[in-house]
């Protein structure tokens, strides 16, 4: 029989014979700096059976390799990587390492099990709003959209972009969420969409910064997502909490 599969919370440096069967929970490209049509990495998150959260990145040589046999939301048999320091200002897991894949790095499709389909690390906004830096880790949140400012545009290396201000609320505290470019257009698809209730925002992998004395977020191009009212137990769960606020639970 193989061996059993190793839990992503016990990966440490040097060892790199890891076997594990994980999700892709999030996958994206990060481009060159300067030059947006280069890759210059590919970043995963994957999570194991036990809810267990890692980052990976494969480096721009490997790329072409491994980037059509790694879809978000599949499962896979993975083995072999460099373990690294989890380092830097965007790390998308708060795991004390992160995995690099090598030459020898396999990846196996397997039929879906156990392991979650959505794994959220919500980031209570009482948390957030005591923050008096940017934070190194990306955050995962949930609030009630009360407030979207007006479009407007951003100049940012000798590009203009498009920024709208998004103010989601949890138990009377308030979150401003900054987006730009593409960001931009989900929000407007979704207010043109009809929507019948006030709606619930999940913000999956956002930035902190700390800026004039304020906390607030942001997108982080390509590695953010957006949910408008999403199905999931996260969702109902707050709605529920949020009936004081006058939100519908049901």
């Amino acid at each position: 029989m193989p061996p059993p599969f190793d839990s992503i919370s016990k990966i440490h440096p040097p060892k790199e014979a890891w076997r594990l069967k994980v999700r892709v929970l999030r996958t994206w490209i990060v481009p060159s700096f300067g030059n947006y049509d280069v890759a210059n990495s590919m970043e995963i998150v994957l999570v194991d059976g036990d809810s267990n959260k890692i980052q990976a990145t494969v480096k721009k040589q490997l790329i072409n390799r491994f980037k059509e046999s790694i879809v978000e939301g599949q499962t896979y048999r993975m083995s072999y990587f460099s373990v690294v320091p989890n380092q830097g200002n965007y790390r998308a897991a708060e795991h004390e390492f992160k995995l690099v894949f090598l030459n020898r790095t396999t990846v196996i499709p397997v039929p879906d099990d156990d392991i979650p389909k959505t794994c959220f690390s919500f980031c209570p906004f009482d948390e957030l709003l005591n923050m008096t830096e940017d934070y190194v880790y990306l955050v995962d949140v949930i609030g009630l959209l009360t407030s979207v400012g007006e479009e407007k545009e951003y100049v940012k290396d000798a590009k203009v972009m498009k920024m709208i201000v998004l103010e989601l609320s949890s138990k009377e505290l308030t979150i401003r969420c900054a987006l730009f470019g593409e960001y931009v257009d989900e929000v407007h698809r979704f207010l043109g969409s009809g929507y019948m209730e006030q709606p619930v925002v999940v913000i999956q992998l956002a930035k902190v910064k700390f800026f004039r004395g304020q906390v607030g977020l942001q997108n982080v191009m390509h590695a953010t997502r957006l949910f408008f009212n999403p199905d999931l137990s996260e969702v109902v769960n707050f709605k529920n909490s949020m009936i004081d606020q006058g939100i519908n639970g049901t």
